[in-house]
């Protein structure tokens, strides 16, 4: 059997504020599940779509009209509408996890890789990157995998092995990905992008396929 690939390990940062946690390198691998909600500020746009870290505004012309709000924060409120034809830069993303994917561990880690994982257990899920990983937490360590090694409950498989798939999501949790844009005008504000609700999913008619592997 091939053994499990873990993509680079991602240590968990220190908490934004007392309720929710981002996703960053640190020092220290903290035991307890990270604190919801768990924020993505580099998930998407992704690498591709940066330089020296930072974001290359990305231009897009609008073919559905839209709406516009002050934040992607649960207090934000309607600020202006998004008209098709309309020209915006797409400034920044975040990735908001309100509760995280179960996973199941379909093959082992090899010996001495962290964390230590054998067939059958269940790690948590933060999202999808634009690059095609897939950020994952166990044992008190973020890692990634890419979405290609994903199989499902029942034993499919996209490849010809089985043994390639290393993970299978059993059980989706709740996310949000919001997009800030700026327009013409020079009004910025925020878009939800995509929302997953378990086995709902919502995705924008704009920006919904923006950072589908960027």
């Amino acid at each position: 059997m091939i053994a499990i690939r873990l993509g680079a390990v991602v240590l968990l940062a220190g908490l934004m504020t007392a309720q929710q946690t981002s996703i960053s390198k640190t020092a220290h691998p903290s035991i307890s599940e990270p604190k919801l909600p768990v924020i993505d500020e580099k998930a998407c746009p992704g690498p591709s779509r940066r330089t020296d870290g930072l974001l290359e505004p990305i231009q897009m012309k609008l073919e559905h009209d839209g709406r516009m709000h002050s934040s992607w924060k649960r207090h934000r409120v309607p600020i202006g509408g998004l008209a098709v034809g309309e020209e915006v830069s797409v400034l920044s993303g975040v990735n908001v996890i309100r509760e995280p994917d179960k996973v199941r561990v379909l093959q082992p880690s090899e010996p001495g890789e962290v964390p230590p994982l054998k067939p059958g257990d269940e790690v948590l899920g933060y999202g999808l990157r634009g690059d095609g990983n897939y950020v994952l937490w166990a044992k008190g360590v973020w890692y990634t995998q890419y979405y290609e090694f994903e199989g499902d409950m029942n034993g499919g498989c996209g490849f010809a092995v089985k043994s390639e798939c290393t993970f299978a999501i059993s059980k989706r949790g709740i996310q949000e990905w919001w997009v800030q844009v700026k327009t013409g005008k020079g009004l910025t504000g925020w878009v939800l992008a995509r929302k997953v609700m378990h086995d709902k999913s919502w995705d924008d008619a704009n920006f919904g396929d923006l950072c589908m592997l960027d």
